[in-house]
Order: structure tokens, then C-alpha cells, then sequence
């Protein structure tokens, strides 16, 4: 969609928002932004204007069952001149209840999200609930694909799909669901997805994910995990995680060999007292063709004195490719209004067969909040790495929460 139309159509919903219910509670949220970076593909220093909108109307209805959601940009490159573009991130209609406690209408410009199949339509989204303990989704639109500045979909792009669930005893949720995604009018995807999580003892979580691709022949996404609470203030969680890259069925890349990735880790995070938490991670990483990788992690949340925090974390991995070791350091100091905020990212990192050296970031930022409406945030960094010696870009916002 054309930044225009965007903006005029959430305009003119905006200006309506008062003749839709004397009860109806208006939410808005306006960031105005100044931006500059070094584009990386053309090395040019560039510097752009943007306006994010965000709105929410609830209650519309005297039963509070009708909300309206809208959330847009409008991007402006100062620079060169490009002509304004917009995103519209959604636009939706939530009806809920509309048969009492059985069934929810969504339509608009939405996320949908299944086991199977998960993407922003242009259509609607149906949901059947409390058939006993079994409720069914059915969503289907035009697909909206974005890239980095607008909507780059076609009338032929579509993604449609339907999911069965349970909810029962001990927090089950199990959930099967079949989705379909079309390019210019010709069917590209086509998979099967099972999600499922339960809590059969106190304290203890399974969750997982299974997802087939159907046109491609191959799971490509397997997830089981635990998340376990053995003492008050620990939690540990173990995940077996899989991945097989499938593409849609006209793509280029679905003629090209690829390589299952296989990753096991275990992870734990123990609050020592109310200010201080520290937490470790280990992965084994398996990328095909007996590649293999070892990823430690260990982090520290810290708040040793009033209104400071700071947050540390620890990486090191060794095997596939080369080494890889570094820290991201960050911190935020509060001083009445202000917050002050500034970081350190570090890394070590060496390929072999092919280049070694150090990539660092450095950002700082403040938040100031002039009252409970108005704030403002500035916000600098300067990055260093293998391809440049410093790529300096930040922004500066005001936002206003209506």
C-alpha cells in the first residue's frame, strides 16, 4: 500500500473514531523520528524521516465486544530524494463473542499464526471456541509481503489454513493445523504443523512443535523442550531443536543442496536475590556433514545500587567455521525523568580459511519524559567490523501516548 493511502485511511478512521460509541476508549501512540546510517550496499551516508502511528479503539460497542487495531509507518529518505513510502503493519476489526463465549471474528489487515502456516493477510480470521474442549481457526487473505520500506505483495499472493485444538486438564494445549500459501494465483507451499504443551506435574512445562512441508517432502522445523522450577528462584530448560530449509515450489533456492541443522542445549536462570540473576546456556550445534559447533553462555542482571541496572553476557563458541568469543555490556542509570542508557558490544571472531579481526559497538541514549504524554529519545552508536572501519547512525524520536 502507497504511503498515502495508508495515511489517509487511518486518518479518516481516526477522525470517525467519535460517532462510533460515546463509551469507546481511544488509545494512540505517535513516534516522530530522525534518522541517519551508512547504507551498506552503497557506502553513502543517508538520513530519513519517519512517522510510526499506533492506535487502539475498544469498546466501541455499548458491550465492549467490538475493538478496532491500527498500526502504520511513513518513511521519508532526506537524502535522495526518494519519494515517501508507507507499511501498514495492520488494520483490523476484532469482534469477540459474537455468538456468546463461541466465536470470534477478526478482519482487517492481521497477523494469523498456526502451527503450520503464520504470516499478515489482507482477509480474516475465524475462530470457533468452546465446542467443549475443542475450538477450530479457520483464516485465509491475500498474503502481504514487506520489504524493508513497503508492501511488495501481488493480488495472486494468498495464504489461507485452518487449525484444530484442545484445550483440557493439566494446561494441555495441543493443536493441528494445515496451511496453504499461493504466488501469483500458483500454490508454493504447502505444510502441516502439531503444537502441543502441557504441564503434567507442578512446576514442570513440555512443549513442541512439528512442522511438515508437503510440497518439499521433509519436516522442515522440530522442537521439543522442558522447562522445569526444581527450586524457587531456578528454572532450567532443555530443548531439541531441528531445521531443514524448504523454499516455495518456484523459488530458485528449492533446486540447491541443503544441509539439516540439529541443535540440543540446556539453560538455566537462578534469581540469587531480588536484585541480582544470573543464568547459563550450552548448545551443541549440528550443521550436516559432521560440521559441528559448541555455543557457552553465561549472563549476570544486576541492580546494585538505586535506579541502575546492568546487564552482561558472556558468549563463546568453537568448532564449525572457527571461533567466535565476545560480550554485550549494557547498562541504565534512571535520574528523575531521564533515563540514561549506553552499551558495549565485543567480538572475538575467527573463520577459518578465511578472515579473522574484532567487531565492536558502541551506543549510548537518553529517554527524557517531559509529562505522561510527551517523551523524547535520542540515540547514537558507531559500529566497527571486518568491512568498515566505523559506521556511525542513530535517531532522535518524540512520542506522544494519547
Amino acid at each position: 500500500m502507497r504511503v498515502k493511502g495508508c495515511l489517509v485511511l487511518l486518518t479518516a478512521l481516526m477522525l470517525s473514531m467519535p460517532l462510533l460509541s460515546q463509551g469507546a476508549e481511544v488509545k494512540l501512540t505517535s513516534s516522530t523520528q530522525y534518522l541517519w546510517y551508512q547504507d551498506l550496499l552503497t557506502d553513502q551516508r543517508q538520513q530519513e524521516v519517519a512517522q510510526y502511528l499506533r492506535f487502539n479503539v475498544t469498546k466501541v460497542d455499548p458491550e465492549g465486544k467490538l475493538n478496532i487495531y491500527g498500526y502504520g509507518r511513513a518513511t521519508k529518505q532526506v537524502t535522495t530524494g526518494q519519494d515517501p513510502q508507507g507499511r501498514l503493519y495492520y488494520f483490523y476489526v476484532d469482534y469477540r463473542d459474537a455468538l456468546q463465549d463461541h466465536l470470534d471474528l477478526r478482519a482487517g489487515r492481521t497477523y494469523v499464526n498456526a502451527a503450520a502456516a503464520s504470516g499478515t493477510i489482507d482477509g480474516a480470521h475465524v475462530d470457533v471456541k468452546n465446542l467443549g474442549p475443542v475450538g477450530v481457526t479457520v483464516f485465509g487473505g491475500r498474503h502481504v509481503l514487506f520489504d524493508d520500506k513497503r508492501d511488495v505483495g501481488t493480488r495472486g499472493d494468498a495464504l489461507m489454513g485452518m487449525s484444530v485444538y484442545v484445550d483440557t486438564i493439566k494446561n494441555t494445549h495441543v493443536e493441528l493445523s494445515y496451511g496453504r500459501k499461493y504466488s501469483d494465483a500458483d500454490l508454493a507451499r504447502e505444510l502441516v504443523g502439531l503444537d502441543f504443551s502441557t504441564t503434567p506435574v507442578a512446576k514442570t512445562n513440555l512443549y513442541g512443535r512439528v512442522k511438515y512441508d508437503t510440497t518439499a517432502e521433509v519436516y522442515n522445523e522440530v522442537l521439543f523442550g522442558a522447562k522445569v522450577s526444581p527450586l524457587k528462584d531456578l528454572t532450567v530448560r532443555a530443548e531439541y531443536y531441528e531445521s531443514y530449509p524448504t523454499f516455495d515450489i518456484a523459488s530458485i533456492y528449492s533446486v540447491f543442496a541443503v544441509d539439516q541443522y540439529k541443535e540440543k542445549s540446556i539453560a538455566a536462570e537462578y534469581q540469587l536475590t531480588a536484585n541480582y540473576r544470573v543464568s547459563a546456556k550450552y548448545a551443541r550445534e549440528d550443521f550436516g556433514s559432521e560440521a559441528k559447533g559448541n555455543l557457552y553462555q553465561v549472563g549476570l542482571l544486576a541492580r546494585p545500587v538505586k535506579d541502575l541496572t546492568v546487564n552482561a553476557l558472556l558468549e563463546k563458541r568453537d568448532g564449525h567455521a572457527g571461533q567466535l568469543s565476545g560480550i554485550r555490556l549494557y547498562g541504565e542509570y534512571k535520574i528523575l525523568k531521564a533515563s540514561v542508557l549506553a552499551g558495549i558490544d565485543y567480538d572475538d571472531f575467527r573463520r577459518e580459511a578465511s578472515r579473522e579481526g574484532v567487531a565492536k559497538r558502541y551506543w549510548a541514549g537518553v529517554n527524557y519524559a517531559f509529562t505522561k504524554m510527551v517523551s523524547a529519545v535520542v540515540r547514537v552508536e558507531d559500529t566497527m567490523g571486518f568491512t568498515y572501519d566505523h559506521s556511525y547512525q542513530g535517531y532522535a524520536a518524540v512520542q506522544i501516548n494519547y
